[in-house]
């Protein structure tokens, strides 16, 4: 497939540009597949410099939380039986999995990096330690949710995954994609007011980045039919109220558990649809740390 587009930041070796050939700001020179995938493979979770896996455990009630609102929105298409299956694509620490377990779903997380496929299956979980493609022939039949969060724009092709996505999903069933919601309102806003340099551009680990109308656009391309949005806490908001966690890490589990404390006060007054309100309203305005989206195969 050609590139071509313009330009929109450079680094060290690679442009990012407006691809007008995709529909979304991606890398290039993108990497191959077989490269991406041992970066993943083998040192995603064992980078070095912190325990990923015990970044998310550590907020465990907190992730499950918020993994429960995903799913109140999933159940307004499709519930939840023994007949129908959840599968989690690059399933990290597997909470997802055990929020979807709880709810009642059968559950089956794809993976691929071994260690955080051992540490899912410590936990009891089902687990495919692989990468999620065509030829995986091991996922039970009856798929109606694919689940997929913060793993499109670490990869050189999503229109494939997204396409096995399609082909792997029982008609009727939907797919749950979640990007970083990037170049937003709030980061263009920092860049130009306060000339913070594009921190959310981190190659080689993030190759593509998306608003709502680029995924929308990508899901619709391999014949999805978008049913919902939302995002996240616009975690942005702390840098343009002076908090700055791009320089200082402290200051950023700082602005997280402030967020969390936000989150938690809205569960514990039963106020979690507003909290949920407030996020889909987010979205519409292309706001939030994260962007996600609902879509169905028809």
């Amino acid at each position: 497939m050609a590139h071509s587009g313009n330009v929109v930041i450079s680094g060290d070796g690679y442009d990012v540009i407006d691809c007008e050939t995709c529909g979304f700001k991606h890398v290039t020179p993108l990497p191959d597949k077989l490269e991406n995938e041992t970066l993943y493979r083998d040192s995603h979770y064992d980078d070095g410099e912190r325990d990923r896996l015990n970044y998310y455990e550590r907020d465990r009630d907190w992730w499950l939380m918020s993994y429960r609102d995903v799913l109140n929105e999933i159940t307004q298409f499709i519930s939840p039986n023994d007949d129908n299956t959840l599968v989690d694509i690059g399933c990290g620490a597997g909470l997802f999995l055990e929020a979807a377990k709880e709810e009642g779903w059968n559950t089956v997380g794809v993976e691929i990096s071994t260690i955080a496929a051992n540490h899912c299956r410590d936990k009891g979980l089902d687990i495919i330690n692989s990468s999620f493609d065509a030829d995986l022939t091991s996922l039970p039949k009856n798929i109606k949710v694919v689940h997929m969060r913060n793993i499109l724009e670490h990869v050189p092709d999503p229109f494939s995954l997204i396409n096995v996505a399609f082909d792997k999903l029982a008609s009727g069933g939907v797919l749950v994609v979640g990007v970083p919601n990037d170049f937003n309102p709030l980061q263009e806003g920092l860049r130009k007011t306060q000339d913070y340099k594009p921190w959310w551009v981190a190659v080689p680990h993030h190759l593509n980045y998306f608003d709502f109308g680029s995924l929308e656009a990508l899901v619709s391309k391999c014949g999805f039919n978008p049913l919902s949005r939302f995002s996240s806490f616009p975690l942005d908001l702390f840098l343009a109220m002076g908090d700055n966690y791009i320089e200082t890490p402290s200051v950023g589990r700082e602005c997280h558990l402030k967020r969390v404390n936000f989150e938690w006060f809205m569960e514990n007054a039963g106020l979690s649809h507003l909290r949920q309100d407030i996020y889909r309203a987010f979205s519409n305005l292309n706001l939030g740390r994260e962007a996600i989206v609902i879509a169905q195969k028809p």
